[in-house]
């Protein structure tokens, strides 16, 4: 009977012997590779901020799943899918090895960036997919790394081609040996704000991640309108491209070590083969500690982070992002700290505040540590491996087969793959059969080869949220005790969860510091009309803007404007920083502004180009910057000196407010 089902297999083969005899192969090593020496890190990082979170995709809820099988095939990368069906097992399957092989590459990428960025500066972000209140496909963060400020976000997805007939061919594969990575990295739009903050993508998710980090900027903008300072956080880029967020044109360049803020560097869909030898000794003597995407991929891609911080305005990254950490304690300091304040009221209590976004940095660090040890040191880890290696075995006979023509072989082979069937393993006159021949000692679920018995069964997203939660409930409900290193004194904190942390440390805050008295409140922002369209938070003075803070307002027509730095009668006056964005696109001015209209040396950047030193009268472009201006910028104290501002507040008994001039 079972020779009888053989033969009818190997006879239903309907794929042409070209295909049938190819086989799934990648390229040894990720184009990254090939770019110039990695620089070393250069940027200093403020206290109380980190350097880069990883967020990926770690677990779907259950009313989420079927719109996210449904959307993995409509939304396809590498290829379109005819006649696709989401309720085929296999198809599931493959969709739920993208979240579970994205759990466990994700942790190789934190752990080159740990190793390679200062102690406590790197945090894991998982995301869970859900159906948000429209009835749409979203993520949220499992953890609160991102609320904390970082000057760059990295999503990374380990990604499949959702269907089992092109699982041989050339379309984008995580099996085995094999990985297609799709990543981003974004920063705050402050910081690269033509291309909405995105500063690499994957070259299939560059569109639909410049919308959704535009959308990230105008709910940022609605924040601030509203009067509330309170971090956001955007959904993953690869759950936008799912849901089929309208994509937005934006400016691209090729990969390269040089990443500059007016364009976004374009990473290529690439299946990479990682090393036999590190597949191979993914086993339980290993204890996790082989990692096989290292060499191929994620130590150059840290390289490529470690070259974006470099080149990235590290103040520009974190001011709105610290501020709004900085608002859970002190909603009237949080505003100044934009572009900061001279007096010693300021300082005191920014330097304090700082200390204690430190302890809940260091918090979320240990926390981190905790999920990267739940999930590529714990049992999770360890069935990840052996099923890798499992179907490491199926691609290696299938491109021996491949290799020796052994054309019956390969259309049985393939045959029963369509089929979702069983392959005998038990054969006659003490040889091996087709089973044998191939290495499958367990159902063949479509395209993903369950190689390890206890995924044989199949691969569910309930099962594997139920096998990552249990991975990661000890690492979020961990009692950590943590020492806040303050300006006169230590304390040390215990807490289980991040909230509780964050209660205890406001307490330390009310009791050791007393109210602010330079106070930044809510008021009208008037711009360059009369009119009171826009809202100020920061220093006020008759219920207008009059000092140091941000400023926003939004057209009927769509556009947005805000405006970090120095105000006098409700309009942008001294040293500022301008951003404007509209549906299609944004722009920035830094420099001098007087009566709400920039007016002298300002540093433009426009979508497309480099930025450029020109000359402004009154709000008007009137030319190149004379060789050698300089551009007064609002956000370092220690190089700006702001002397229109200086005199105008002096003559309204505000002198605190003095400033030094940026040379570019």
């Amino acid at each position: 009977m079972q020779k009888k089902v053989l033969l009818s297999l190997l006879l239903s083969g309907s794929c042409m012997l070209a295909a049938c005899a190819s086989t799934a192969t990648g390229r040894s090593t990720s184009s990254l590779a090939s770019l110039s020496a990695p620089q070393s890190l250069q940027a200093e990082l403020p206290t109380g901020t980190v350097m880069a979170v990883v967020r990926y995709p770690a677990f779907v809820e259950e009313a989420a799943s079927e719109k996210f099988y449904k959307a993995m095939g409509e939304q396809a990368i590498g290829g379109t899918i005819t006649d696709f069906n989401p309720d085929n097992p296999e198809v599931r399957a493959i969709s739920d090895s993208v979240i579970l092989k994205s759990n466990y590459f994700a942790q190789s990428l934190y752990k080159e960036l740990a190793a390679k960025l200062p102690e406590h500066s790197v945090l894991l972000s998982p995301h869970v997919i859900k159906l948000g209140d429209d009835d749409k496909l979203t993520s949220e963060p499992m953890t609160q790394a991102e609320s904390l400020a970082h000057v760059v976000a990295v999503d990374f997805t380990a990604y499949s081609f959702p269907d089992p007939e092109k699982m041989m061919q050339r379309q984008p594969l995580t099996f085995g040996d094999l990985i297609t990575p799709l990543v981003t990295v974004h920063t705050d739009h402050r910081a690269a704000v033509t291309t909405q903050g995105l500063r690499l993508a994957s070259a299939p998710l560059i569109k639909t991640s410049a919308r959704n980090g535009q959308d990230q900027v105008f709910d940022s903008l609605e924040n601030i309108q509203s009067g509330r300072l309170k971090p956001t956080s955007r959904e993953l880029d690869f759950i936008a491209h799912l849901k089929k967020d309208t994509p937005l044109q934006i400016a691209t360049r090729r990969l390269s070590t040089q990443n500059s803020p007016d364009a976004v560097t374009s990473f290529p869909l690439e299946k990479i083969s990682m090393n036999d030898r590190s597949i191979l000794s993914l086993n339980d003597s290993s204890a996790g500690v082989e990692d096989p995407l290292d060499e191929v991929f994620s130590e150059d891609f840290a390289h490529q982070i470690v070259n974006i911080i470099n080149q990235t305005d590290i103040n520009k990254s974190v001011m709105a992002a610290r501020a709004a950490s900085i608002a859970q304690f002190d909603d009237n300091l949080a505003a100044l700290t934009f572009v900061g304040h001279d007096s010693a009221d300021y300082q005191s209590r920014f330097r304090y505040a700082e200390r204690l976004l430190d302890a809940e940095k260091k918090y979320l660090s240990v926390q981190s540590l905790r999920l990267f040890d739940g999930v590529h040191n714990g049992e999770m880890g360890a069935q990840v491996r052996d099923m890798l290696q499992a179907e490491h075995s199926i691609l290696e006979e299938r491109r021996r087969l491949a290799r020796e023509q052994n054309t019956a072989a390969a259309l049985g082979l393939l045959a029963a793959v369509a089929a979702g069937g069983l392959i005998a393993t038990t054969g006659d006159n003490g040889g091996r059969n087709l089973g044998q021949l191939i290495g499958i000692d367990a159902l063949i679920n479509g395209a993903i080869f369950a190689g390890q018995r206890a995924y044989a069964t199949s691969i569910r997203s309930r099962a594997v949220g139920e096998n990552y939660l249990s991975a990661i409930v000890p690492a979020l409900e961990a009692q950590t005790s943590v020492q806040v290193d303050l300006i006169d004194s230590n304390e040390t904190i215990t807490a289980i969860r991040f909230e509780d942390l964050s209660t205890q440390l406001q307490t330390l805050y009310n009791d050791n510091q007393r109210g602010l008295e330079t106070i930044a409140t809510r008021c009208s922002y008037t711009h360059t009309s009369q009119e009171k369209v826009g809202t100020w938070l920061g220093e006020c003075q008759a219920g207008v803007a009059q000092g140091s803070g941000v400023g926003v307002y939004t057209t009927d027509d769509g556009k947005a404007v805000e405006y970090f730095g120095f105000a006098q009668n409700g309009q942008p006056h001294g040293a500022g920083y301008m951003l404007s964005h509209t549906p299609t696109g944004s722009t920035a001015l830094e420099g001098q502004f007087s009566m709400g209209q920039a007016d002298g040396i300002i540093r433009v950047s426009s979508p497309g180009k480099a930025p450029q030193l020109r000359q402004y009268s009154a709000g008007k472009d009137v030319g190149s910057a004379p060789r050698g201006s300089v551009v007064i910028s609002p956000f370092d104290p220690n190089q700006r000196t702001n002397t229109s501002i200086t005199a105008a507040l002096q003559d309204q008994n505000q002198s605190s407010l003095t400033r030094k001039a940026t040379s570019l």
